[in-house]
Parts: C-alpha cells; sequence; structure tokens
C-alpha cells in the first residue's frame, strides 16, 4: 500500500520554502517561493533521515491544498 506524501514548510526572513515527501521512495520536490513570487521547483531524493532533517531545521507541516497552489505556478 502506498503511503501519502506529507508537506513541509518554513518561512525565511524574504523567502519560503516548501517540501513535498514521498515517505514510500524518499523522492519529491521543493519549491523556493521569492519575494517577487517566483517559484523555483527542484526534484528532490532524500535520505531515511529526512523526517529528522526538516524537524532540526524548523520545518513545520503544511497543506497539500498550499504546496499545490505554488506547485501550479511553476507549469
Amino acid at each position: 500500500m502506498k503511503s501519502i506524501p506529507q508537506y513541509f514548510k518554513r518561512v525565511f526572513d524574504d523567502y519560503q520554502v516548501l517540501v513535498k515527501v514521498n515517505p514510500d521512495d524518499l523522492t519529491g520536490l521543493e519549491l523556493i517561493i521569492h519575494p517577487d513570487g517566483k517559484v523555483e521547483k527542484t526534484p528532490m531524493e532524500f535520505d531515511e533521515e529526512i523526517f529528522e532533517d526538516l524537524e532540526v531545521d524548523e520545518f513545520v507541516n503544511c497543506s497539500p491544498l498550499e504546496f499545490n497552489l505554488y506547485l501550479s505556478k511553476t507549469e
């Protein structure tokens, strides 16, 4: 059975980073939202410590809707 992707975000001084993690294969996407509204999309491959790394880096859970609204601006 396939797991549901998990979504995280962190707000920095002048930009945001949103991350989607597929727990089954540890792949996902990183979105960087710049102050001018530009959205940069990067495919990612994570290691098994990604969830601990995100916690240490102060990322918090975010909604799939928020992630996908920003993702739609890259296409």
